[in-house]
């Protein structure tokens, strides 16, 4: 996030949990879109930590169902999220907050879903809580600083040759070049933290003198500092030579021959370093047990993270990653699963409910949308059942069923349902019960809650 944070104001804000759902449009205007093309129809996002470093996001998407493939990304400049699909249109996804990440919830979240060769995507809002650690205690804006802005042009400059420009300088900004007299607004891409990298082709038509006097620009919010470029730092930032060194991959986790125990949830990492050109994210492939499991992987020029629900056994892990200059590494190693507890296992004597969409009491929004999701047992039944308590005509206390459906947990127990009130437009101050019901075999959990719709 581009802004500093007070201590004070913010750290309840930072360590409550938050949970918001954002809903597109009413069930009857979605059955009638859906005829004519896929879409993204509503999405959630949960955390337990704000967006502070550590902290877990939870995101859910509701679209059209059997997406090929599902995320969302977290604002403008923010990580993107795979999503997979639990239950027919419910897209789900989690990720950890790091360190490095810039997620600004002033900007938009975008949900998009893949069918076939093509794209579909929706903007939401942040919730306003995840707003309020952006707006509360916000600092002055500080201009971005720039520490060198060099050229490559790999021989003479001559109609046909490809150009390299690279700026080291603050993270998180906007970059790009201008050449005078030949273009301007060339883009510069953030490859990592703080570095900027674009190309540019010479045309025959270009005055070859004016690219020694390219004068790039970083922009930071309202701040900007501008460099010209340091044809003499050509070999010192893009190496003097052919980069022949293979990347690295180190740090394994789990380790070669390492027994995992924790109810078989994987989160495999993998460090990434390469002293040349630096890695191509988009090299890297990771296999488990022959499967291509990179599209499921969070891959950034210094890490891989994985993370899956296994189930006992062996397994063979396979990562493979290049450099720019095209150096491969390849590792392989392999690890157990051993059996143990699980959410709902035999050796449980209660059957777990536990709703993380809402808690009781909550305000939600003016349309009285509701998408309640929690997890329970792998497969368990969830009954949710909604009554709405509403003023009429002066008397106090109208009762009406909203909703009464069944929904069936996923194999990690996680369940969903989405629901909108029958019978007409709500009404502003409408106080909602909800029974929440999960079964299993012979045992059954139950909860409930009392939400308030918001007024206006």
């Amino acid at each position: 996030m581009k802004a500093f944070l007070k201590s004070t104001a913010l750290a309840a804000l930072l360590l409550a949990p938050v949970a918001v759902t954002f809903v597109a449009q009413p069930v009857q205007a979605q059955t009638r879109a859906a005829a004519a093309a896929p879409q993204v129809t509503n999405m959630s996002l949960n955390s337990d930590s704000g967006l502070s470093p550590g902290a877990t996001l939870r995101l859910q998407v509701y679209g059209t169902p059997n997406a090929r493939r599902a995320s969302v990304t977290l604002g403008q400049n923010g990580p993107t999220v795979a999503l997979r699909q639990q239950t027919a249109g419910n897209y789900t996804g989690s990720y950890v907050v790091r360190r490095s990440d810039r997620i600004d919830p002033t900007t938009l979240m975008t949900a998009r879903v893949t069918f076939g060769d093509r794209n579909y995507s929706r903007q939401f809002d942040f919730p306003p809580s995840f707003k309020a650690l952006a707006t509360m205690g916000a600092a002055p804006a500080q201009a971005p600083g720039i520490e060198r802005f060099v050229m490559r042009s790999g021989g003479r400059l001559e109609p046909g040759r490809e150009l390299r420009f690279r700026l080291v300088g603050a993270p998180g900004g906007d970059a790009w070049l201008d050449i005078p007299g030949v273009i301007r607004g060339v883009d510069l891409s953030e490859v990592r933290p703080g570095v900027y990298e674009g190309t540019y082709t010479i045309r025959r038509r270009d005055d070859v003198d004016a690219f020694r006097n390219a004068v790039a620009t970083l922009r930071s919010g309202n701040q900007r500092a501008t460099a010209r470029v340091d044809v003499r730092g050509e070999d010192r930032d893009f190496g003097a030579g052919r980069d022949e060194r293979a990347p690295q991959i180190s740090e394994l986790t789990p380790a070669n021959g390492e027994r995992i125990s924790d109810r078989g949830r994987l989160n495999l990492r993998a460090h990434l370093s390469d002293e040349g050109t630096g890695i191509d994210p988009a090299s890297v492939r990771l296999h488990l047990n022959g499967r291509d499991v990179t599209a499921d992987a969070r891959v950034s020029p210094e890490e891989v993270h994985y993370r899956a629900d296994l189930d006992p056994g062996r397994y063979s892990a396979e990562l493979t990653v290049r450099d720019q200059a095209g150096n491969a590494t390849t590792k392989t190693w392999s690890f157990d699963v051993v059996p143990g507890d699980r959410v709902g296992g035999a050796g449980g004597t209660e059957l777990p409910l536990q709703i993380t969409s809402h808690s009781n009491n909550m305000v939600i929004d003016a349309g009285g949308n509701l998408s309640i999701h929690g997890r329970t047992v792998p497969y368990a039944n969830v009954r949710v059942q909604v009554d709405s308590v509403a003023n009429v005509a002066g008397l106090l206390g109208v009762s009406q069923p909203v909703a009464d459906q069944t929904v069936q947990a996923d194999r990690n127990g996680y369940f969903g349902a989405a629901i909108t009130p029958r019978g007409g437009l709500p009404i502003p101050g409408t106080r909602y019960d909800l029974r929440i019901t999960a079964s299993s075999g012979s045992q059954t959990a139950e909860e409930r809650l009392t939400l308030i719709q918001r007024q206006g």
